[in-house]
């Protein structure tokens, strides 16, 4: 009973993530996605090993050090289930683009077009990446764990647990017509309680903690919103607006509001990391100097957020350029314009993402600060 009581703040929340998964499961089982642009009811992907290489015509790339061009002739053993210990004869057409490079035992992932009534058609799609990624995640889970502990196993869960109120209710709802700045915002309220609660239990430090990240969400959001209005930006100027006017015209996708729906979800990490390590760091000086009053504590909390701003920032910046990498090599090869460069949506979005996220890094500074202040001297 003792351990209960203890543990009863722990107990009482992960009963209400496993109903929160529950509801969410049960939902979208009475609500399937109906909705899709192709129809390819007939093709399977399928865990194949090559048993041999039976003929192969190929030339290096010149360009391309490591890549072939030509094809080779395949006998392939599939694995799933349905397709077990079929033994098939597949040619492999390798291109610039395109260049996966069989040997014999290795796994490959063919495609299986299996319409009723024809001949089965099978290529090949791409190497099986499945264990080396299960191997990858199952480094980064052991790395976090020994580093931390306790902590490592709670951080691994309220991730597993993001990842999958992102995927299975946030992208469906957005889908299927409803508000996507309302939903985000629903998102980031659950991922950030249920992240912080279970990370640092029920406390002033983690309310505090919480209601600065809403906060620092909120500020990026009202940012993003001023910002993509100077800027005459929205869903519309999305590359993948085009296919995202046919899923609206059969689901009622708002795509004005993706963009916004974005920004938010992707500046979350940031602001979450700003708001715990000022708030702990103010809690924690709070206790080794009771003496410490209002003005004291947000004069620390200033003097501790100027440290973290330029990596933070940084961080941000940094993450949405790298992703931009690709995209500003090939305008670069299109010989763009330094005005054609800086008045197009891509860098547009980009540089709205940028500046958003950093301002609401930037802007939690000050309201962690105040926040945890009042809550410290209230609780004096």
């Amino acid at each position: 009973m003792e351990w209960i009581k203890r543990k009863s703040g722990e107990i009482v929340l992960a009963a209400v993530v496993v109903l929160m998964i529950a509801a969410i499961c049960i939902y979208n089982r009475a609500n399937p996605i109906t909705y899709t642009m192709y129809e390819n009811g007939s093709i399977n992907y399928v865990k194949a090993r090559v048993l041999e290489v039976t003929d192969q015509q190929l030339e290096p790339v010149k360009e391309a050090e490591g890549r072939w061009l030509g094809t080779q002739e395949l006998k392939v053993e599939l694995l799933n289930k349905g397709h077990a210990g079929e033994i098939i004869t597949v040619v492999n057409y390798l291109s610039t683009t395109h260049n996966v490079y069989a040997k014999e035992g290795q796994s490959l992932i063919i495609k299986a077009d299996c319409p009723e009534g024809v001949e089965p058609f099978y290529s090949v799609y791409n190497y099986d990446r499945t264990t080396g990624l299960m191997m990858t995640g199952i480094v980064f889970m052991t790395c976090m764990v020994l580093v931390g502990r306790g902590k490592g196993v709670k951080s691994i869960l309220s991730l597993a647990f993001t990842m999958f109120f992102i995927i299975a209710f946030l992208l469906p709802m957005i889908y299927r017509g409803h508000s996507p700045v309302l939903l985000s915002i629903l998102t980031i309220l659950v991922s950030t309680a249920v992240s912080m609660l279970l990370l640092n239990g029920y406390s002033a430090k983690t309310l505090t903690a919480i209601a600065s990240t809403m906060a620092g969400v909120l500020v990026a959001a009202g940012a993003f919103a001023v910002i993509t209005a100077v800027l005459h930006l929205d869903g519309y100027n999305e590359s993948q607006a085009e296919e995202l006017l046919l899923i609206s015209e059969n689901t009622g996708l708002k795509i004005r509001y993706i963009l916004f729906a974005g920004i938010l979800i992707a500046s979350l990490g940031a602001v979450m990391d700003m708001c715990m390590s000022i708030a702990a760091s103010l809690f924690e000086m709070k206790h080794q100097n009771p003496s410490m009053d209002f003005k004291a504590i947000v004069k620390a909390g200033y003097a501790i957020g100027r440290d973290m701003i330029g990596t933070m920032c940084a961080t941000l910046v940094l993450a949405f350029t790298g992703t931009a990498l690709t995209m500003m090599l090939v305008l670069i090869s299109y010989g763009v314009q330094p005005e054609q460069l800086m008045n197009s949506d891509y860098i547009a979005i980009e540089a709205a993402h940028s500046l958003s996220g950093s301002l609401a890094v930037i802007l939690c500074v000050p309201v962690t600060s105040f926040l945890s202040a009042y809550v410290l001297e209230r609780n004096n």
